[in-house]
């Protein structure tokens, strides 16, 4: 007696599904990957490779740092921090004086000075005792382009001392005073009218064509007097 043909075809799909499951249960398992050995407490952190990007990104950010700390660095104070409690000389000047002589002065806030004059040879010096001044007030001041003996002022650090130090072109007869005012004082440097030597030599030769002048006028007039009397 033959099997129902329904119960054929069920057998034949129990039979073919059940071969793979067989094969896939008796086969044996893949090995699984190895797992990475933990590392010790104490191991130094790996440093960047010096061509990987990270290198090459911490490398520049280096200068940016430094810069940086750099442009942190305190600047160095001026001298004005040590005046302190000192009389400061804050406005060296020169002027023209209607006279035709001219004036060099200095004023000192925060009280008065002792001044003391000194002469050399193309050279005034008036030390101002127990004052200072600050950078900007200690560059020279340049006169040489006025009708003035002067050429140039400068005021110049003596220790605890200041001196007034004036550049002369020629000899003149200077004369000083002491003014004092509210803030402190104010020392004044008086010159006479000054001739540069152009203009002296200039003149020096009109007086001598007028000199002339005047005897060939003279001895005319003489003349004519003699032969008035013939």
């Amino acid at each position: 007696m033959r099997p129902p043909r329904h119960l054929s075809l069920s057998l034949s799909l129990a039979l073919g599904l059940a071969s793979p499951l067989a094969l896939a249960q008796g086969a044996p398992a893949a090995p699984a990957a190895p797992k990475a050995a933990p590392a010790p407490a104490n191991a130094a952190p790996q440093k960047a490779a010096a061509g990987s990007p990270r290198g090459q990104s911490a490398g520049a950010a280096q200068p940016a740092r430094q810069r940086a700390a750099r442009a942190r660095k305190p600047k160095p104070k001026d001298a004005q921090a040590d005046l302190t409690g000192r009389p400061v000389a804050t406005f060296p000047g020169f002027r023209m004086l209607p006279t035709g002589g001219s004036r060099v002065f200095v004023q000192i806030h925060g009280g008065k000075v002792d001044v003391a004059e000194s002469k050399a040879a193309g050279r005034l010096v008036y030390r101002m005792k127990g004052a200072g001044a600050i950078q900007t007030n200690r560059f020279p001041l340049v006169t040489s382009f006025f009708a003035t003996p002067v050429t140039q002022v400068q005021l110049v650090d003596q220790g605890n001392d200041l001196d007034m130090v004036i550049e002369l072109r020629a000899q003149a007869d200077a004369t000083y005073r002491v003014i004092e005012t509210d803030q402190g004082m104010v020392l004044q440097v008086d010159f006479p009218a000054f001739i540069p030597a152009q203009s002296a030599a200039a003149q020096s030769g009109e007086t001598r064509q007028r000199a002339v002048r005047r005897t060939i006028s003279r001895e005319s007039e003489q003349g004519d007097g003699s032969s008035d009397e013939l």
